[in-house]
């Protein structure tokens, strides 16, 4: 058993003896859930432990099944132990919630739909707590920052042998791993699939718990060394954390060149075949392709990544809006701020991409938002997009790794075809907030979401969005595209 394994195996063991001990303690005391349980509190609901944190690690998934708590109204709740079921109760305030076990006090911290508790039951463990169905319960966003780096799919770009030499006995692309948050990955060694294999991380060092494959890796700056053992070889395999980001930048800065110039061209010469008749027309037609053009040219492009998985789901424009929420300290005032919103969301190689965003104060020259993204399996075939760094609303790099995970298939508007939700927390020295962004593709109606709840609709909807979305999207909202 390797070192992170025999680390997590321990962990699992302390929690659950922890726990049962407690549990054994209550035997009898309790029947299970009541079939008269209220829904009006807003705290309410199955809580399940989507992270516990110890001695560097973080536990995710299957590590943490076997116990969670049901609140129910009325003070009264349900703990579960291994299947067993137990009458505790529970009180909230402001910022806290408290479950009383056997005269034990569990105190944690409320967040949006969850609750952090530390050193629970004096185990030595931290445990974040999220109701069941809501995205608080998505476990990546609670993990630490080494374990968030891992999030994403991976390369290789060179191997050296054990005495650190390049080596031509395996090939330096042989090695891709894809991590998830549930503490689940899928590696391929030399065209060999993995699926489902269990990993974890102990700080920057991290292993594979599997009998198929011996795979190790340490996290550094600029990516993974994952070491690989073959017929009792060794192998070093680099995997930079964005093998394309210098090409990509190269070729945004060549391609916004040639669009410009390309623009300017398109603009100064007639089309041919024109009648006097249509030439008021054809100068509309013109003046609209510039504007558009122009935006392109300082924004981005889409279609420069038209092999990419990825590129018919996410990369186009999209129209929607957003709201603030949860607001404390000197963001008080942005509390239920809601504004319409348009922008891109740019595919710029086979995983990788960036998304701008502008909101109804400002314009395709005054972003609210500009984000490096990231492109990976989902549990749909849409994929998922990570935010690699950027900003939202505020200056300074506000947005980082795995920040947001947009997976269209797991989110609270996934009935809806083709709208995705962004779901972040934000917090600094000066207080904290919730953010939620909601996004269609440009030109979609959205008459699905009328039918189910009118108050979802975007504010501009009916009165501006309407007339313009068979046409180019404009370069602020509540105005039509100006064509002369």
């Amino acid at each position: 058993m390797k070192r992170g394994e025999r680390v997590t195996s321990m962990l699992t063991a302390l929690m659950l003896a922890v726990i049962l001990c407690f549990g054994l303690c209550l035997t009898g005391c309790g029947g299970g859930t009541s079939a008269k349980t209220k829904e009006d509190d807003p705290l309410a609901g199955n809580y399940i432990p989507v992270v516990g944190e110890m001695m560097g690690m973080a536990l995710t998934g299957d590590d943490l099944n076997g116990f969670g708590f049901e609140l129910q109204s009325g003070g009264k709740a349900v703990m579960t132990v291994n299947g067993e079921t137990h009458d505790v109760k529970w009180t909230s305030d402001d910022t806290t919630i408290t479950i009383t076990v056997d005269g034990e006090e569990i105190t944690g911290e409320r967040g949006e739909d969850c609750f952090a508790v530390k050193d629970m039951l004096g185990m030595g463990m931290d445990f974040t707590f999220a109701k069941e169905g809501t995205p608080a319960a998505d476990p990546a966003q609670y993990l630490p920052e080494s374990e968030k780096f891992m999030l994403q799919d991976w390369q290789s770009v060179s191997v050296m042998d054990i005495l650190g030499d390049p080596t031509d006995e395996i090939a330096p692309d042989a090695l891709k791993m894809s991590f998830r948050a549930d503490h689940t990955m899928d590696a391929a060694i030399e065209g060999k699939e993995f699926k489902n294999l269990k990993w974890s991380n102990l700080k920057d060092y991290g292993s594979v718990d599997s009998e198929d494959i011996k795979l190790t890796w340490n996290v550094e700056d600029e990516g993974l060394k994952a070491d690989y053992v073959k017929d009792g070889e060794y192998y070093t395999f680099f995997c930079p954390k964005d093998p394309s980001a210098n090409k990509v930048n190269a070729e945004n800065k060549t391609e916004s060149e040639s669009e410009t110039a390309s623009v300017t061209e398109e603009a100064s010469e007639p089309k041919t075949g024109e009648t006097k008749e249509s030439g008021n027309d054809a100068k509309s037609e013109t003046t609209v392709k510039k504007v558009i053009s122009e935006a392109q040219a300082v924004l981005g492009e889409h279609g420069k990544a038209a092999a990419s998985i990825y590129t018919d789901y996410w990369d186009r424009d999209w129209f929607g809006w957003y709201v603030i929420e949860s607001c404390h300290g000197d963001y008080e005032d942005l509390e239920d701020s809601i504004h319409d919103v348009c922008g891109s969301i740019f595919v710029e190689s086979d995983n990788a991409g960036r998304i701008v965003l502008w909101d109804d104060q400002g314009s395709a020259k005054s972003l609210i938002c500009e984000a490096e993204v990231s492109f990976g399996p989902g549990t749909t075939s849409a994929g998922c997009m990570k935010s690699e760094k950027g900003y939202f609303l505020l200056d300074g790099e506000n947005v980082q790794h795995a920040d947001w995970i947009v997976d269209p298939g797991a989110s609270d508007v996934s009935e809806y075809d083709h709208l995705i939700e962004v779901n972040c927390r934000y917090e600094d020295e000066h207080g904290s907030f919730r953010y939620y962004i909601y996004l269609r593709p440009w030109g979609m109606d959205w008459e699905d979401v009328r039918t189910s709840n009118v108050d979802f609709l975007p504010v501009s909807y009916d009165y501006w969005y309407t007339d313009v979305k068979d046409g180019p999207m404009p370069e602020s909202i509540g105005k039509e595209t100006d064509v002369g």
